[in-house]
């Protein structure tokens, strides 16, 4: 008998059906996208100039903004969660995988009976081995164990592409505290220029060279500029509050931003559109859970064929019965057997429809996140000499209002212009700077959006390669 089930085992290992080839990356983007959706050879905003690369951070030219990138990795608890999700998916892998090895256990036992009639007591012992096996045959197990490296994969994709969103959402974040800080330095200095202003038409009035309505509106616009400093302090104060959140530290708003930007960093190499959906962390991941799904409805479809098994279980069993009539308390069973599912409700073949559909989706959800990808590089790429452009008009704009202030503000002391002329062009010339002020974050902010679409790492490290930190 051991001879035979050893022999059973050993052929249907060997006559074990291989898993169906999962689909190529080409079919999965066919399948994806609709039928009359073409991938361009080169970005329609932009000329291909070379591939990504990585390090991006470095390119920012910004120590400061590193440093606190490199704290925030080290320490943000959402980064720390994804860590551990990998984990978990790490040995999802290895449970679903150890259904293809034997299962062996032993089962140890003692019971003790007393009669109290006849005033005494019988054992029995029991010390038995078993080793039973599920022979994968048709594949099913197989397919399970590829479905959840699939996932694992995924997962750990995620990951990475965590750790680059993270470090993107910290230089976006330092960026807009930079544009915060600014924005209140330009309204303290504000309310300086305002009071200057107001303490000239104070001193005319008091002259009898103007009149009252000019000191009130001018306290009008004193009163104003203090409510934009406190207004201005509120919003730096939110923004410190997020970056130390992200930073993993307590949101106490003490964290200090630049007070200026850094010189802006050179054009990034773009590479072709193609080569996006092998280099973004996201896009891959999103790619291996249709190839989990494809395997999990192979799963489904297995489970419809019957299972096999081999139980082998032995050891020795010691009670006063096998004593009484002289049986050798040691014990040795093989089987060896067959599962076919005859009635089950239609379970089963819902199960494989279910599949089937969750495949789809999968599917579906590729197409929806390769398009959205493709619009985030396209919008920023567009955007890059959109902002540029309107940064040099601004700056132009900006010129010329100060010098208009400068001009009016020597024609009301000479007394050729009212002061609400020089109020106005002085307010004006206040939102140009806070305009310019506003801008300038925004062309840091979508170069930021631009390297993290593109794909490439903000580290040395690749981004669709970057470990999980042990």
């Amino acid at each position: 008998m051991r001879t035979s089930i050893l022999a059973a085992a050993a052929a249907a290992l060997l006559s074990g059906c291989a898993l169906a080839p999962a689909p190529s990356h080409d079919e999965v983007v066919t399948r994806a996208l609709p039928a009359d959706t073409r991938i361009p050879p080169t970005w329609t905003s932009a000329p291909e100039n070379g591939p990504v690369v990585d390090d991006w951070l470095q390119s920012l030219n910004d120590p400061q903004l590193s440093a606190i990138v490199a704290e925030a990795i080290a320490n943000n608890p959402n980064l720390r969660a994804a860590a551990e999700s990998v984990r978990v998916a790490q040995e999802t892998v290895v449970v679903v995988g150890a259904q293809l090895l034997p299962q062996v256990g032993i089962g140890l036992g003692e019971r003790v009976l007393h009669d109290q009639d006849h005033s005494g007591h019988t054992d029995s012992t029991r010390a038995l081995a078993s080793v039973s096996w599920e022979l994968d045959v048709w594949g099913k197990l197989r397919a399970q164990r590829a479905s959840a490296e699939a996932a694992y994969q995924a997962t750990a994709l995620d990951y990475q592409w965590a750790r680059q969103s993270l470090a993107a959402t910290v230089a976006k974040t330092w960026y807009l505290a930079t544009e915060t800080r600014q924005l209140l330095a330009l309204s303290e200095q504000a309310v300086t220029v305002y009071s200057e202003l107001l303490r000239l038409v104070k001193a005319r009035r008091a002259a009898g060279k103007d009149t009252d309505l000019n000191v009130v509106d001018m306290q009008a616009n004193v009163d104003s500029a203090l409510g934009s400093v406190e207004a201005a302090r509120q919003s730096y104060g939110d923004v410190r509050r997020s970056l130390e959140v992200l930073l993993g530290r307590y949101p106490a708003a003490e964290i200090e931003a630049a007070m200026r930007y850094t010189p802006d960093p050179p054009p990034t190499t773009t590479g072709i559109p193609a080569s996006l959906l092998q280099r973004r962390p996201d896009l891959i991941a999103t790619e291996r859970l249709v190839l989990a799904a494809f395997r999990k409805t192979a799963a489904a479809e297995l489970a419809l064929l019957p299972d096999f098994a081999i139980a082998l279980t032995g050891g020795r069993l010691a009670d006063p019965l096998l004593t009484l009539l002289r049986l050798n308390p040691w014990l040795a069973t093989a089987a060896i057997g067959a599962t076919i599912q005859i009635y089950e409700g239609g379970a089963l073949e819902a199960q494989v429809r279910i599949a089937t559909a969750q495949q789809a989706q999968a599917v579906a959800r590729y197409g929806s996140v390769v398009l959205t990808a493709f619009r985030e590089v396209e919008t920023a790429l567009a955007n890059e000499p959109l902002l540029a452009r309107r940064a040099l008009l601004d700056e132009s704009s900006l010129s010329n209002r100060t010098s208009a202030v400068r001009i009016a503000t020597t024609q009301y002391l000479a007394g050729s212009k009212d002061l609400l002329w020089v109020s106005n062009l002085q307010t004006n010339q206040i939102r140009a700077e806070e305009d310019l002020i506003k801008l300038r974050a925004l062309r840091h902010i979508n170069r930021i959006a631009l390297l993290l679409a593109l794909g490439g790492s903000f580290d040395t490290v690749p981004a669709s390669s970057a470990r999980v930190d042990q």
